[in-house]
Parts: structure tokens; sequence; C-alpha cells
């Protein structure tokens, strides 16, 4: 898992049509971030609808641009210390390697603006 991220192609505007989960990742994103590391942060430790059981696949999404994108294999409770008395999930998951030309990608026109909801389900309905 020590594949070099691909560079934004902010003018390509992606649309989704797999069940999947959009998560936003925006604070706990940096630059230099190994695979692991951004596999962690966006397996997460979400607050997140029973919808999520319908999504098959979590695209990492930082400013808008796709980072990676996961094959969601289940759900889990979240068992970790959080700031919130909500349930919080994350998932198992792998790279899906059969999506990797949304790398890059950009998302912006699936959230309005001003929205601050880090989670958007996608065809999960």
């Amino acid at each position: 898992m020590n594949r070099k991220h691909n560079q934004p192609n902010s003018d390509h505007l992606a649309q989704i049509s797999e069940p999947a989960i959009l998560l936003r990742i925006n604070q706990k994103y940096r630059e230099g971030l190994s695979q692991d590391e951004l596999y962690q942060i966006t397996r997460g430790e979400w607050v997140i609808g029973k919808r999520r059981v319908n999504a098959r696949y979590a695209f990492a999404v930082y400013k808008g641009i796709v980072v990676e994108v996961y094959r969601i294999e289940r759900w889990m409770p979240f068992t970790g210390k959080t700031p919130s008395t909500y349930q919080r999930w994350c998932f198992d998951g792998s790279i899906a390697e059969n999506l990797e030309h949304y790398k890059g990608c950009n998302l912006k026109h699936y959230f309005k603006h001003g929205a601050s909801n880090p989670v958007m389900y996608l065809n999960c309905d």
C-alpha cells in the first residue's frame, strides 16, 4: 500500500453510478500520508445511518477531490474514544482497483454550499 496519490484532475466532474458513500476527510488529511494512514482516516469513526449497509464503496474526498476509493467489506461499531456520545461506525475494506478512474476527479458538485455533514450517500436507497 505504498502507491503515490494521483494529482487531482479538478476539471473532470465525475458522475458516480455505484452505491457509494462520500467521506470528506478534510480535517484529517495532509500531504504525504501513507496509503495505510489514508485508509485509517477514511475507514473512520463516522456517525452514519443505516443506509451505510447499501454502500459498496467509500470515496475518500479531500476539498472535493477523490483521493482514494475503497471497496467496503463490512461495517463495525467503532469502539475507540470520541468526544461525543453518538454511536460511530468504521468499515473494513480494500482499495477498489476497478474504480481507480475516479481518483483525482472533482465531486464538488455533489456537496451543497455550506453543508457541513462529512458523509454523503449516493445510490444507497
